[in-house]
């Protein structure tokens, strides 16, 4: 989660919102190549303490106010939210001074809770339900307008910390682990994708064998349990 605190701010022009057009479909949220643009929604106390000049409206589908929130600093300006926006809500306007005001409503939103109830009416495999989960990747080095991110931010907020990556060399190690910045990061439990990079082309095989590692350690557990339920004693060695 590093790459957070990088905050660049490359962009010369940055999305603004205006929520009277907003059809609340997250598209916007979902192509964002650096996880820089995000559906949030509060209920009347989070609203209530939202900073000021938070823009929200009512949430067309559950009693919540809904927000688009946008991190400034860390859009790379590629207008991708813009363009597939339906509505024409959102538009590229050039960057402004009042930076920290926005950042500070960014700062505040992503720290409130997901409403699982919404996600799971809207359904997490949608869209519209799908954004209102949290990005394990945030705040990628990859280019403007990056075609490829998307997809595995995407991923990320569908399967989270079940996640393994078995990653080729290529443009995804490069944004993925430019140590010391990582874009991948992990939930409020701690938990995030697990993440590992091997050469060019032998990514299938590498990513073969972690899956053989977690099957044998999973059956081992397995006939571990059954030992104990058999003899009523703990099974100190491998089976």
């Amino acid at each position: 989660g590093s790459a957070a605190f990088e905050k660049r701010g490359i962009a010369i022009a940055v999305p603004e919102w205006d929520p009277t057009k907003c059809a609340q479909c997250n598209l916007c949220s979902m192509v964002c190549p650096h996880a820089v643009i995000r559906p949030i929604c509060m209920d009347e106390a989070e609203a209530a303490a939202a900073p000021a000049g938070t823009a929200m409206i009512k949430h067309k589908r559950a009693d919540y106010q809904y927000a688009l929130i946008i991190s400034a600093l860390d859009c790379t300006g590629c207008g991708s939210c813009a363009n597939v926006c339906p509505t024409k809500s959102l538009e590229m306007q050039n960057l402004t001074d009042d930076l920290k005001a926005q950042q500070d409503q960014f700062d505040y939103a992503i720290t409130l809770d997901e409403k699982t109830d919404l996600i799971e009416q809207l359904g997490v495999a949608t869209v519209k339900g799908s954004q209102f989960k949290q990005p394990l990747l945030e705040f990628s080095g990859a280019c403007a307008g990056c075609g490829e991110t998307p997809y595995a931010k995407l991923i990320t907020q569908l399967y989270g910390d079940r996640m393994y990556v078995a990653n080729a060399t290529g443009c995804s190690s490069i944004w993925g682990n430019s140590s010391p910045s990582t874009p991948y990061t992990t939930n409020k439990a701690g938990k995030g994708v697990a993440w590992d990079n091997s050469l060019f082309e032998d990514n299938a095989g590498f990513g073969f064998g972690m899956y053989l590692a977690q099957k044998t350690l999973r059956g081992n557990l397995k006939k571990q349990a059954m030992a104990m339920i058999l003899t009523g004693k703990p099974v100190l060695a491998p089976l």
